[in-house]
Order: C-alpha cells, then structure tokens, then sequence
C-alpha cells in the first residue's frame, strides 16, 4: 500500500496560521516520542492527527 503524501495546504485548511500549525504539531510530535513512537514516522502520525482533527489548538 502506497503512503498517502500529505500537504501543507491540506494541513493549512484545519489551522490556518502556520505559527499555531508549527507549534500544535511540535506539542504533538513531542507526546508520541516521549511515549517512545519511532523517529521516522512521528511526523506522518500527527499530520493524519491534525488532518483528522483528533488534535486541537
């Protein structure tokens, strides 16, 4: 199965500024590492989080 490519206008349509984008995803990328996810797929499971919007400003 192919990875769905993901954009950051996609990601700009669920919190429109890119300052509060930034810090939402860094907030939740640092919970799952803390929780020991792996490095290389932090970023893929918080962007399908905001996209489903299971993470809130």
């Amino acid at each position: 199965m192919k990875k769905r490519n993901i954009t950051v206008d996609e990601l700009l349509g669920k919190i429109p500024n890119k300052y509060e984008l930034a810090i939402v995803a860094g907030k939740a990328a640092r919970e799952l590492f803390l929780k020991g996810e792996e490095k290389s797929k932090i970023m893929d499971e918080v962007f399908e989080e905001i996209l489903e919007e299971k993470v809130k400003i």
